[in-house]
C-alpha cells in the first residue's frame, strides 16, 4: 500500500508544473506524508525534479515547547537533506504577523481568551499565515496543489467530509475557500496502525528515526494539531498537541500528559492557562460591561486587566527563561492601550517592564506643548481630549501593521463611545 501511495505521489509530481504546499504539523500523519513525498521525489530523475515543493508548518508562537522544539529541528534537517540530494524541496516555518499574535490580541486589543463560540485564534494565527503563503504560490503559477495528511479514520465527521467532496484526476478536490487551489490526501485510507508501522520501521528520509515522535505521543497520550487551512479543520484540543494557551477545551490533556511524564515546564504553563480562563469569566470583573459595538454585555478585557495580565506574563517569562513575548509585541500592545477605553498615558508597558526588572521608571517626555495642542484641536472638533488621543493612537496602531482594513469601523466605535458617555457632545467634525 505504501509503494502504491509513493507511486501516486510521483505520478502527480510529473503530471504538471503546479507548485505543491505540503502540510506539516510535527505529528504522526503529517510526518508520514512528508516522508512519502521525500521518497517519491528522490526516485525521480534529477533532470525532472523541477517542481516547487514547500513543506509548511505554522508556529502560533504559543506552541507547546516540546512540540515547537521538535518541529524546528525536523524542518532544519528536511532542508539540509533536500539541499544535499538536490530535491528542490523547501521547508518553511510560518507564523502570524506580530499585529495578529496571541498576546497583541488579548493584552493589546483586549480580546477575551477564545472559547468554542468565539474561536478568533484559528483564523488569525493559523489560517491566515498559510493562506497568505499559498496565495503567493498561486500568484506565481496560476494554481497550486495542497497535500495534507488527513485520514478518514480520524473521525466520523472527517470521513463524511472527505467522502462528500468531488474528486478529479489524481484524487484531487477543489479547496473550499482558496481559489485555484486543489487538495490531495494521499494517506486518507490508512489506519493509525498503518501510520505507526511505517514510521517505526522506516528511517526518515531526512535522517534519524521516529522513536522521539513515538515517545512524545506516549508522554502526551495524544495526537498532533493539524495544519489548519480552513474553519472546517477540527480544533486543537482534547489530546491533540496545540497551543499551551488553548482555552477552547476544558482540559489540555496533552500538556497534562507531558507534565506527568516529566516535562516540568508544563506546570507553569498550565497554571497560566488557568489564569487566562479566570480573566475570560465575566463574573470575575476583568471584562468591560459594554461590548465594542456599544451594546450591554461582556466586552473586552479592561485596561486594568490587560496591565495585570502583562505583568503576570512577564513574570512567567522571567521565571521560565523562555522567550514568550517579543519587544515588537510590547510596542503594539502599548499602541492599542493608547486607543482603548480609559486609555493609557502612553507609558504603561514601560512602567510594567521596569517594575518587573526593578528599574526606576524615567519620565523623559515633556508633554505640556503636545497636550495644549490636543486640547485646542479637541475643542474645535467638539470632542474630548481623551477621544482625540484614542483616535490618533488607533491610526498609529494600524500604521504599524501597514493596513487600513477595519480602521473606519474602529474609529467609529471610538466616536460612539464619546456619544454614549457624553450624549450632549455637539457637532462632531470628522
Amino acid at each position: 500500500m505504501v509503494e502504491e501511495i509513493i507511486e501516486s505521489i510521483r505520478a502527480l509530481y510529473l503530471a504538471d508544473q503546479r507548485p505543491w504546499v505540503v502540510g506539516y504539523s510535527g505529528g504522526k500523519d503529517s510526518t508520514m506524508l512528508v516522508s512519502l513525498v521525500f521518497e517519491a521525489v528522490r526516485e525521480i530523475e534529477l533532470t525532472k525534479r523541477d517542481k516547487d515543493v514547500s513543506i509548511v508548518c505554522t508556529d502560533t508562537r504559543v506552541e507547546i515547547p516540546a512540540v515547537a522544539e521538535r518541529v524546528a529541528g525536523e524542518l532544519a534537517r528536511m532542508q539540509a537533506r533536500s539541499n544535499e540530494l538536490r530535491l528542490g524541496i523547501s521547508a518553511h516555518l510560518l507564523s502570524p504577523s506580530v499585529a495578529q499574535s496571541f498576546w497583541v490580541n488579548i493584552i493589546g486589543r483586549g480580546y477575551p481568551p477564545p472559547n468554542r463560540s468565539f474561536r478568533w485564534c484559528t483564523q488569525r494565527m493559523k489560517i491566515d499565515p498559510v493562506s497568505e503563503f499559498i496565495r503567493a504560490k498561486v500568484g506565481s503559477r496560476g494554481e497550486a496543489i495542497i497535500l495534507l495528511g488527513a485520514r478518514r479514520e480520524e473521525s466520523d465527521t472527517r470521513a463524511g467530509t472527505m467522502a462528500a467532496r468531488e474528486r478529479r484526476a489524481h484524487g484531487l478536490h477543489r479547496h473550499d475557500d482558496l481559489l485555484h487551489c486543489w487538495v490531495g490526501t494521499p494517506i486518507e485510507y490508512l489506519s493509525a496502525d498503518d501510520v505507526w508501522e511505517y514510521l517505526l520501521e522506516s528511517p526518515n528520509p531526512w535522517g534519524g528515526d521516529n522513536q522521539g515522535l513515538f515517545q512524545l505521543y506516549k508522554n502526551a497520550s495524544g495526537g498532533e494539531c493539524p495544519l489548519v487551512i480552513d474553519q472546517t479543520t477540527p480544533s486543537c484540543g482534547n489530546s491533540r498537541f496545540g497551543c499551551w494557551t488553548c482555552t477552547v477545551v476544558e482540559r489540555d490533556k496533552a500538556s497534562e500528559g507531558l507534565l506527568a511524564s516529566g516535562d516540568t515546564r508544563m506546570a507553569e504553563l498550565i497554571r497560566f492557562r488557568e489564569t487566562l480562563l479566570e480573566y475570560r469569566d465575566p463574573d470575575k470583573g476583568f471584562r468591560d460591561r459594554v461590548r465594542k459595538n456599544g451594546s450591554v454585555g461582556p466586552g473586552p478585557l479592561t485596561i486594568e486587566a490587560r496591565k495585570s495580565l502583562l505583568a503576570k506574563l512577564l513574570d512567567l517569562q522571567d521565571r521560565m527563561g523562555l522567550r514568550i513575548i517579543t519587544d515588537e509585541e510590547l510596542h503594539l500592545i502599548q499602541l492599542h492601550w493608547n486607543s482603548a477605553r480609559n486609555p493609557d498615558d502612553g507609558r504603561g508597558v514601560v512602567q510594567i517592564v521596569h517594575l518587573q526588572k526593578g528599574i526606576p521608571v524615567p519620565d523623559l517626555r515633556d508633554e505640556s506643548r503636545l497636550r495644549a495642542i490636543e486640547a485646542e484641536v479637541a475643542r474645535k472638533k467638539g470632542i474630548s481630549e481623551e477621544t482625540l488621543r484614542r483616535l490618533i493612537a488607533k491610526v498609529e496602531a494600524y500604521g504599524e501593521s501597514h493596513r487600513a482594513q477595519g480602521l473606519p469601523d474602529e474609529l467609529l466605535q471610538i466616536l460612539q463611545d464619546e456619544l454614549r458617555e457624553s450624549p450632549t457632545t455637539a457637532n462632531l467634525e470628522v
